[in-house]
């Protein structure tokens, strides 16, 4: 068969196939590749990073299976720095199904890191109304929570030790599909003056970058690109790293399909023109 012919028709299975390959191999195997950090990832780490051990973090988490694929590692990259920081955290959801899905992150990563559930993190569990949630919430942390996801009685728990008031919360972090972060901004960080940094999707991070200029965020993760950047600087190489070189893989070898039909077709056309028949 001519190449240049073949290189028109390959079958779509191959392609396929091709494109499986590409994808899994990455992730299966991470290998990353150079990346240059963003100044608002860069930013956001420097601002945990300088947090003192036992310092109170409240962490929104108000994220589902929708955006799994960029928030999970987002989550997983941020929660693992804090835990390295030996900080205390709380995780706080406005999406049903956060609460569960990122129980389950803490309770994976405790295990490496020594920490406790009820001393060192606790899951506030999934709340609704937001806004209405947070004024009183920012009042009263424990009048409105009241329990943890476990039942517990918030008081009762070593976790909670010396805060009240959102005036305790000495670092704010929201990893969102949607507008959460908005009402974060509005009710708890503005009010309370609490540093606060974010994790989104990639097409909901543009709209972040105005709440960067104001100060209103310190820094701010941008889909899976920002959860790769994140990983280099912890110096792990996790499922951000292997996803992110999955699809800059995959681009690649889209751009050479392209490439290499479109050249076999021109090379083609010019050889049936030499050969005297077909289009002139």
């Amino acid at each position: 068969m001519n190449i240049l012919r073949f290189l028109q028709e390959v079958d779509r299975r191959v392609l396929y196939a091709l494109m499986l390959l590409v994808i899994a191999f990455p992730v299966l195997v991470p290998i990353p590749l150079p990346m240059k950090v963003s100044p608002a990832t860069q930013s956001l780490y420097d601002s945990i990073e300088g947090l003192k051990e036992n310092d109170f973090v409240l962490f929104g988490v108000s994220w589902g299976a929708g955006t799994r694929g960029e928030s999970r590692s987002q989550t997983y990259a941020l929660m693992r720095h804090l835990m390295r920081k030996k900080v205390r955290f709380a995780l706080l959801a406005f999406e049903p199904q956060a609460k569960v899905l990122n129980q389950k992150i803490a309770e994976e990563l405790q295990k490496e890191y020594g920490y406790v559930e009820g001393v060192n993190w606790v899951n506030f569990g999934y709340q609704i109304d937001q806004e209405n949630f947070l004024q009183g919430f920012g009042k009263d942390i424990v009048g409105t929570i009241k329990k943890d996801i476990e039942g517990n009685p918030i008081g009762s728990l070593k976790v909670m030790e010396g805060v009240q008031t959102a005036k305790d919360i000495k670092f704010l972090i929201d990893v969102t599909g949607s507008r959460s972060f908005e009402v974060y901004i509005t009710f708890l960080q503005q009010p309370f003056n609490i540093p606060m940094g974010g994790g989104l999707t990639a097409v909901m991070a543009p709209e972040a970058y105005n709440r960067l200029d104001s100060r209103q965020m310190v820094g701010l993760l941008g889909g899976l690109s920002g959860s790769a950047e994140y990983e280099k600087l912890l110096g792990k190489t996790g499922e951000a790293t292997g996803a992110s070189t999955s699809s800059a893989f995959a681009h690649l070898l889209i751009i050479a399909f392209i490439l290499l039909g479109n050249v076999a077709m021109f090379l083609e056309k010019r050889q049936r023109q030499r050969m005297g028949y077909g289009e002139k």
